[in-house]
């Protein structure tokens, strides 16, 4: 065979094992699709061989619970006029699958765990009604584990009835990895709607947190809590809850443009390391509360609105300098536990006092 021949025997073989790597492999789950390869559940379709790249699934509920160790696009699909698909839990509740690094027990309905690639969840339903999970052990919608990938046009819904439910949970690790969550609904929870962290000093979790919904009228309800480990940047957020909007415990980043409708705080703040910048911050319930809590010394709370609140802002003693430019209204106090000497400079409408010590 002359040289010429074998090399364009080597690229035709070459171009070949390129087609077949480049070739998405694709499972139905449900009978919506039957000129695909289809599974009856989604445990099915991802366990199987080869892996699939995306798993669409047809309009139905689906009493399972989910564990995706591989990247993966997982889909709800439109077929007719049905739009929905329902990943719901099991006959008999959800069961402890998952811990998270600090050794919690979690019941998670859908568990990214350490997938070495990325992670795609859109239009889906997660709803935990009948999860039957004891006190102890946290019911968690969907669970990112050490994982990178997206969370786009889910509802997570009904992860309540020990006092330990959580829509969301991001949690990073050695993978370092970077988690988007967008345009996602989640609704009465009883805990918190989404919680970022990492058990580390440093960040081992990158996560944008971006335009979604969060709604829950149980009083203990959390909006969002950031704690150590992780930079997020919270953006364009919608929070309605009984308790706390955001809490920032650890970790970097920012905390801009979101509206938090909160009972007892509207954003607290108790670390360095995040800005807290042109939010909109209001009361929703007839209880002492605090607009914003700013723990931090150096952090940037500037250009927010604060509207309704015994107290608009609490210094605790700490912050001064960076806490400014910010806009407080209706609040029987604009400041308080202002440290000796401090004279932030806020724009103030119908406030009792606007500033008091007793630092």
């Amino acid at each position: 065979m002359s040289r010429m021949k074998s090399l364009t025997l080597l690229l035709a073989l070459v171009a070949q094992v390129s087609l077949v790597s480049a070739t998405t492999t694709t499972y139905t789950v449900g009978w919506c699709q039957p000129n695909n390869t289809s599974f009856d559940t989604i445990t099915e379709a991802l366990a199987a061989t080869p892996a699939p790249n995306v798993v669409q699934v047809c309009p139905g509920t689906y009493n399972e619970q989910l564990v995706i160790t591989k990247p993966v696009t997982l889909e709800g699909i439109t077929v007719g006029d049905a739009a929905q698909v329902i990943v719901a839990a099991p006959s008999g509740g959800l069961v402890t699958n998952a811990t998270s690094d600090l050794g919690d027990p979690i019941a998670a309905q859908v568990w990214v765990e350490s997938a070495n690639g990325a992670v795609t969840l859109s239009n889906l339903t997660v709803d935990g009604t009948g999860n039957n999970v004891a006190s102890g052990t946290y019911i968690v919608g969907v669970f990112f584990q050490d994982s990178p990938g997206t969370v786009n046009r889910l509802t997570i819904q009904n992860q309540n009835g020990n006092s330990g439910g959580v829509g969301l949970w991001l949690e990073g690790g050695s993978a370092n990895p970077t988690v988007t969550v967008e345009n996602t609904n989640l609704q009465a929870f009883d805990y918190t709607g989404m919680a970022a962290e990492t058990n580390s000093n440093t960040s081992e979790l990158t996560a944008t947190i971006k335009g979604n919904y969060l709604a829950s009228s149980f009083a203990s309800a959390n909006g969002i809590d950031l704690l150590g480990g992780q930079t997020a940047t919270t953006t364009g957020n919608l929070i309605t809850v009984g308790s706390e909007g955001v809490v920032i415990e650890g970790g970097s980043g920012a905390v801009s443009s979101n509206k938090v409708l909160s009972g007892a705080v509207g954003i607290a703040l108790v670390t360095d390391g995040v800005s807290v910048t042109n939010n909109m911050v209001y009361n929703n319930a007839a209880q002492n509360s605090f607009g914003i809590i700013a723990t931090s010394a150096t952090a940037a709370v500037t250009g927010n609105t604060i509207a309704q609140f015994n107290a608009g802002i609490s210094l605790q003693c700490a912050a001064s300098a960076n806490v400014h430019s910010n806009t407080i209204l209706d609040a029987a106090q604009g400041l308080i536990n202002v440290p000796a000497g401090a004279a932030p400079s806020n724009t103030y409408y119908n406030v009792g006092t606007i500033s008091s010590g007793g630092c």
